[in-house]
């Protein structure tokens, strides 16, 4: 009832709480504060602007494709030399183009260049958080090249191109229904080099998933189910990572945002490892939930520890007060950055002493178990 609505905190009164209770350095507050630049410059990270952006000319050197269908190569090239105004542009780095075989199919480009412009060689992005790796004894190593900032802005690392390909062509072969990515690429400006990958996307797919632009009751579903998934994907197929969905008109949603993945293997990882970095991963996909919906909407009808149901795939009495020891017993002192005191012992303590890092240990498969 509209007289029962609690009025949402203030972007600026949400920016204060992070500066002050992680400090300047804050992987939140400079998220947010990242936010709140691209917002003042006219770039909506976070929606779609159906407005068509005029082409401007990227003055590239080059531009190279791999795997990419010869037919779609042209949209690409057009679109960097500012011969193709964009359909639309999806996100802060990518854009829509035209597909060849039209019937409302689009091509969507990421990597595109910044908020519709072209991409900012020699500045990277600044969103945090890094993108961790964890050792045999679990001790956190950042990922460069993985996370969002190994990247310039408006365009896509090497590896994340990469990985959206493969994983999508893997995930696609077993079954799973992906957006799939037909190729990726790489352009090169004055001796700097950025990359992009290209997805074919069916008519009428949209990529606002995010409630309210999904019924509530989806969005309750999808946040459970998702936990299914990227179990699933980690103890039956050795993929690690997070990722979202796309939604048809028919009502299916299909899996996109690969980039997160990695594939597990035991010469590098341990059976530690293994649950650190999948914990990990479901706790920054569960963040969508807990920093993006729930301090909007605080009716009756949405769970409080909704970013916590994922984890009852395979810890079905998982509760919040879980979650929230592991947020502040793991999450900061082990996941953010190296440790300053490690602890192999201590940190496997911990791990056995809460019930969803507990249920992962005895869920890792045996090939990352040792004595």
């Amino acid at each position: 009832m509209a007289g029962n609505k609690i009025k949402p905190p203030s972007f600026s009164s949400v920016l204060l709480f992070c500066r002050i209770k992680f400090g300047y350095n804050g992987w939140m507050y400079k998220t947010l504060k990242s936010f709140a630049k691209r917002v003042e410059k006219g770039v909506r990270p976070l929606e779609r602007s159906t407005g068509r952006p005029s082409a401007q000319n990227q003055d590239l050197d080059s531009v190279e494709f791999w795997h990419l269908p010869a037919a779609m190569q042209g949209a690409v090239r057009d679109w960097y030399a500012g011969r193709l105004p964009a359909l639309a542009i999806d996100g802060g780095r990518s854009v829509h183009l035209p597909h060849p075989a039209g019937g409302g199919r689009v091509l969507k480009l990421k990597g595109a260049g910044y908020g519709g412009g072209p991409v900012k060689f020699g500045h990277f992005h600044d969103t945090g958080p890094k993108a961790p790796v964890f050792d045999f004894e679990g001790r956190m190593m950042e990922d460069v090249a993985a996370g969002h900032d190994g990247a310039f802005r408006g365009g896509a690392s090497f590896q994340q191109a990469v990985a959206e390909y493969l994983v999508s062509a893997m995930l696609a072969e077993r079954g799973y229904p992906v957006v799939p990515c037909v190729g990726y690429g790489r352009i090169a400006k004055g001796g700097r080099t950025s990359w992009f990958a290209v997805f074919d996307q069916e008519s009428g797919l949209s990529s606002d998933t995010i409630y309210p632009g999904v019924p509530l009751d989806d969005w309750i579903r999808l946040n459970a189910e998702i936990g299914a998934l990227m179990f699933e994907l980690a103890t039956k197929h050795d993929l690690i990572g997070y990722c979202w969905y796309s939604s048809t008109p028919d009502g299916r949603y299909l899996i996109r945002d690969l980039h997160p993945y990695r594939l597990a293997d035991p010469i590098n990882m341990s059976q530690i490892s293994w649950v650190m970095q999948l914990f990990f991963a479901m706790h920054i996909r569960g963040n969508g939930q807990r920093f993006r919906v729930a301090p909007k909407y605080r009716g009756p009808e949405m769970p409080p520890d909704l970013h916590v149901w994922q984890y009852r795939a395979f810890c079905p009495e998982a509760r919040l007060e879980d979650h929230d020891q592991l947020r502040h017993e793991l999450v900061k002192p082990y996941m953010l950055s190296p440790p300053k005191n490690f602890s192999v012992d201590r940190l496997l303590r911990l791990l056995r002493d809460n019930r969803i890092t507990a249920a992962l240990l005895e869920a890792c498969p045996p090939q990352f178990t040792r004595p």
